[in-house]
């Protein structure tokens, strides 16, 4: 099943696959991470639906903003999309899964100030400053175009905290669910669209001049090639049953120092819940 907030991007998607795969049990729906409604309308349409029980979730929504947004919610745009929503949208179905099942995080190297990818360092507060957009716009004591990409860069450790504090959680509830958080590389080009918000000068060096770089630079991939990677780390009986890793790639290595605080990690999750009117433990 493919979920996206775009219902003509899902179809398209879905006929490809099934002209690709012939399998013709490719479905799609709409969800829209920007809006909690809207991800309690999809959860509560699949839990009506006549799915089987789920094998994966792939956490792949990753927006980057070149001015402070903010969520129909209320909630800055970015903290709320690439963290929030991903976090919400587990919650509600963690039970929905099937034995060995699976949840993939899709983090990115720029959460780590010594991979040196270009971007900058994320500036991590408690959750409830990340989450208010003046609050947020004040504590980032930075020029104005270095906010958009200093909030993707912190969302993305975000996403480290919740995998591994999703992990513990996941333990504890001796559920038969694995976690992973996945860094697809730097992906430049059309088939990409992290810079749609952008300049015409950042969209053109984004898509004609960046792609160029991936032959002497192995953190720069295709699409392609990360997309096959992410389809291994699902569904490849090799990647089961290790939980709470962090994959470049195919490659396990170890995330940032900075991903591994706990006291953090449990700060995130617990004010969440808080916010999403969720229960703290699983």
């Amino acid at each position: 099943m493919v979920a996206s907030r775009n219902k003509e991007r899902v179809d398209a998607a879905v006929s490809e696959l099934i002209k690709a795969t012939g399998n013709q049990h490719i479905t799609g729906m709409v969800v829209d991470l920007v809006s909690f409604s809207s991800i309690h309308h999809f959860v509560s349409e699949f839990n009506q639906s006549d799915f089987p029980p789920l094998h994966s979730i792939i956490c792949n929504a990753g927006i980057q903003f070149s001015k402070t947004e903010t969520t129909v919610d209320g909630i800055e745009g970015t903290f709320g999309i690439n963290h929030l929503g991903h976090f919400l949208l587990v919650r509600l179905l963690i039970n929905q899964f099937q034995e060995q099942g699976s949840v993939i995080v899709v983090s990115s190297d720029t959460h780590d100030p010594s991979k040196k990818t270009g971007m900058p360092a994320p500036k991590y507060f408690h959750p409830s400053i990340l989450a208010d957009p003046q609050k947020s716009d004040k504590s980032l004591d930075i020029p104005s175009y270095m906010k958009g990409p200093t909030r993707y860069t912190t969302s993305k450790l975000c996403n480290l905290y919740f995998s591994y504090e999703l992990t513990r959680r996941i333990e504890k509830a001796k559920l038969p669910i694995t976690v992973k958080a996945f860094n697809p590389g730097f992906m430049p080009g059309k088939g990409s669209g992290l810079t749609r918000d952008y300049n015409f000068f950042v969209k053109f060096m984004w898509n004609n001049v960046f792609p160029l770089m991936r032959y002497f630079h192995p953190g720069i991939r295709t699409t392609k090639q990360s997309g096959k990677d992410l389809a291994n780390l699902t569904v490849n009986n090799s990647f089961a049953g290790k939980s709470g890793k962090y994959w470049d790639g195919l490659k396990e290595i170890p995330s940032s120092k900075e991903s591994y605080n706990k006291n953090r990690a449990e700060e995130l999750w617990d004010w969440s819940s808080n916010v999403l009117g969720l229960e703290k433990q699983i």
